[in-house]
């Protein structure tokens, strides 16, 4: 009975009310990054990165090989916010993991360019939390054309 009153007290603790306030916060932090890109908002997308930040994409080839682009901070939000095509980016089974002011967010998406499939990948960001707020530092992500999954969202809108 001790044990079951210790788990629970600990269960309630301010480390763990704290720490599910920061994952709510990161997860945040990340839809914002999938809002920019829908409605290619500059300034929301600056709002959240990390000046400075170095980003990496891998693709799968054909051939089994890996295609590794490398992106500045500056080229990140060009490409990300450029006008022309509706982009949508969806991300679901998030793995969130907080320490003191470091974070990561982990989970699968998929990608559509004017409402059609394009490709499926792994989001990996990397957080801290400045003055209060969860910024990425760093955004990585896989990028595959086959063999994707289904994705549990069901149709885009």
């Amino acid at each position: 009975m001790r044990f079951f009153l210790f788990v629970l007290a600990i269960s309630f603790s301010p480390l763990t009310v704290g720490q599910s306030d920061d994952k709510e916060l990161v997860r945040a932090t990340a839809e914002q990054f999938f809002l920019a890109i829908e409605t290619k908002d500059r300034t929301l997308l600056e709002s959240i990165l990390v000046p400075g930040s170095l980003n990496i994409s891998t693709q799968e080839l054909e051939n089994d090989k890996i295609e590794i682009t490398t992106l500045t901070h500056a080229s990140m939000i060009d490409l990300l916010t450029r006008a022309g095509n509706e982009k949508k980016e969806r991300a679901w089974d998030e793995t969130i993991l907080v320490q003191g002011h470091i974070a990561v967010y982990w989970a699968p998406y998929d990608f559509h360019v004017d409402q059609e499939f394009t490709h499926c990948g792994i989001d990996s960001f990397q957080l801290i939390k400045k003055e209060g707020r969860w910024l990425i530092s760093n955004a990585s992500w896989t990028r595959k054309t086959r063999n994707c999954p289904t994705s549990p969202l069901g149709p885009i809108d």
